[in-house]
């Protein structure tokens, strides 16, 4: 269990500073060297705060190894301690507006959104490997029940 949680943990933290790193070089790509200005003033904090996101959205996707519940509550629990965490963290780090409801609230929409995109991805992918799988153990399978002349 000790070696899933940190397969977990680890695989998180990747996907945080992955981001972290796309972010970045979209946002000087598409406005300049000016967007980095604020995070390098304050990187390790920046840095910091991402790998924690990617802990939170990353490693609650632990809970898809747990057989004893269901697969609703597992997207539920993933869903809320991924996202508490990302808006906690952008809050306090300064990566969310707060000076009008109306960006808070699409910026909530918009990670909503992000979240949903990045989690039917998973989904979608780890489905059709599931499918492949499952293909090839059928053709084992039919294989093993085929008569030797």
């Amino acid at each position: 269990m000790l070696k899933r949680v940190l397969k977990y943990l680890f695989y998180g933290i990747s996907w945080g500073w992955s981001f972290f790193m796309i972010i970045n070089l979209l946002g000087v790509w598409l406005t300049g060297d000016s967007y980095l200005k604020p995070i390098m003033d304050d990187f390790v904090r920046q840095a910091l705060g991402s790998a924690l996101v990617g802990i939170c959205c990353g490693s609650s996707a632990i809970v898809y190894t747990f057989d004893k519940m269901q697969f609703w509550q597992q997207i539920t629990i993933h869903f809320i301690v991924g996202l508490v965490g990302y808006f906690s963290v952008a809050y306090k780090l300064g990566w969310m507006p707060v000076t009008n409801g109306v960006y808070i609230a699409s910026y909530f929409l918009l990670g909503i959104l992000i979240f949903a995109a990045i989690w039917s991805g998973f989904y979608f992918h780890n489905r059709n490997e599931v499918k492949k799988v499952n293909r090839r153990l059928g053709e084992l399978e039919s294989e093993k029940e085929e008569p030797v002349d």
